[in-house]
């Protein structure tokens, strides 16, 4: 040591407050004076002997508390720094304890890795973080960027164009608007009537009525529910930060934040368990198991059982108890977030159920053998007007287009007419409510759903 150190134990102890205080990284002198304290305090007697003539009872007492203090968390210029350990690493370590339940497994794949070895002690030291004192409100934005927002990115909203694009591609309506051209082709070209453009145009009015109703109603349905969606989701944690207790919003949490939970919450972050505590966690929304879990270092039963297991998942619930716990993974590193990524992936271009998938099917069957059967009575009722025009039986004897072209017109009307009452575009709806009504029935018998 430099010889313009400190002369005594007091002298030593006030530097190592001033540093504490300041919030700068320790250096070797503050790290070999913690060394000697510690050395000083457990040999008894042997003070006088390292130099240190004199120190009062009482801050000795309270040596060992500092020193720990000092020695839990690394301070870090401005609230930044290197962590020991990343992102994935997180993530990876929340997805091996979720998919090793078993006591085997969790002897052979969990206790092995040194994440878990180091404990929740190496986690703080890793992640840089006190247990008494939490994380400092400074080193949010820091940590922010460099392990992730406790937030799941909702997909974009689909725009008013795209639903508009989608109400268009409905069967009924292509073929209305294909009616309506002809009809205005057939009024303004053929008939040459003044008003021969009216019919058409009623169509096309009609379609565009319906596309902009359904498509805006579609809009305003989404634009609510994304909102209620986002308050829902929006908590309120309560987490330990510069020794103090705070109430924030779940998506100000983030790693290194040691949450204090209690009977009632839900968890919005994967956590691992720190200090005694007595928490029972119901994980039936994440796993669909109703056995509360008990949480606190990994202990197996003589049997095989898993009694107690360290991580607590986002998404679940608190049942009972009280405890303290430090944030590992947030947003879409969870586990949760890790799933729900995967799935929305897999959905990617398919966003709808089985059932409606087979109502789709079903629909276009019916659509196709709707067509079907209209196109042959058009072509039918041409074929009879053309026999009977030739044999002199039907209108007059020579071709009139303000006369023969109405004919014809009449007879597309009448095969639109069958096309629209063969498609079952009331089918989703009525099987929708069908279920609906089904499950308040199986509600009312006290089943559960």
């Amino acid at each position: 040591m430099a010889d313009d150190g400190p002369r005594n134990m007091d002298e030593a102890m006030t530097l190592i407050e001033k540093l504490q205080k300041k919030n700068h990284t320790l250096s070797e002198m503050c790290a070999s004076l913690q060394w000697k304290l510690a050395v000083a305090q457990t040999k008894k007697g042997a003070v006088g002997s390292m130099g240190f003539p004199s120190i009062t009872r009482g801050r000795a007492k309270n040596l060992p508390n500092k020193l720990s203090e000092g020695m839990d968390r690394v301070p870090s210029s401005g609230g930044t720094g290197v962590y020991k350990y990343d992102r994935q690493d997180m993530s990876n370590m929340v997805r091996l304890s979720f998919d090793n339940t078993t006591a085997e497994d969790i002897k052979k794949e969990v206790l092995t890795d040194n994440r878990f070895k180091e404990g929740p002690e190496g986690l703080m030291a890793g992640l840089k973080v006190s247990q008494a004192t939490g994380i400092s409100d400074k080193e949010q934005a820091d940590r922010m960027e460099k392990f992730g927002e406790n937030v799941i990115p909702m997909e974009p909203q689909t725009s008013i164009f795209s639903l508009m694009w989608g109400a268009l591609q409905d069967p009924t309506l292509i073929f209305l608007c294909f009616a309506s051209f002809v009809s205005l082709f057939i009024g303004v070209f053929v008939e040459q009537d003044p008003m021969g453009w009216l019919e058409g145009t009623a169509i096309l009015t009609a379609v565009v009525v319906v596309v902009l109703v359904g498509s805006v109603n579609d809009y305003q349905k989404e634009s609510q529910f994304r909102a209620l969606n986002a308050k829902k989701d929006d908590m309120t944690v309560t987490v330990l930060r510069d020794g103090q207790k705070n109430n924030i919003s779940c998506h100000k949490v983030v790693v290194g934040d040691i949450v204090l939970l209690s009977t009632g919450d839900i968890v919005s972050c994967d956590c691992y368990t720190v200090g005694r505590n007595d928490l029972m966690i119901n994980e039936k929304m994440l796993t669909g198991e109703t056995v509360m879990k008990k949480k606190g270092p990994y202990e197996l039963s003589s049997s095989g059982h898993v009694v107690y297991s360290p991580i607590i998942f986002s998404g679940t619930f608190v049942q009972e108890g009280e405890g303290k716990a430090i944030v590992i993974a947030v947003g879409t590193s969870t586990y949760a977030g890790t799933m729900q990524k995967k799935m929305d992936e897999a959905e990617e271009g398919n966003h709808r159920s089985i059932l409606q998938q087979k109502l789709d099917d079903m629909t276009e069957v019916i659509t196709q053998g709707g067509a079907g059967f209209a196109i042959l009575t058009v072509g039918v009722l041409c074929v009879r007007m053309y026999l009977a025009f030739q044999a002199g039986l039907c209108c007059k004897e020579e071709w009139d287009h303000h006369v023969h072209w109405s004919e014809v017109l009449s007879y597309l009307i009448s095969g639109v007419t069958i096309f629209v009452v063969a498609v079952p575009e009331g089918l989703p709806l009525a099987v929708t409510i069908a279920l609906a009504f089904s499950v308040k029935k199986m509600l009312k018998d006290q089943n559960l759903v």
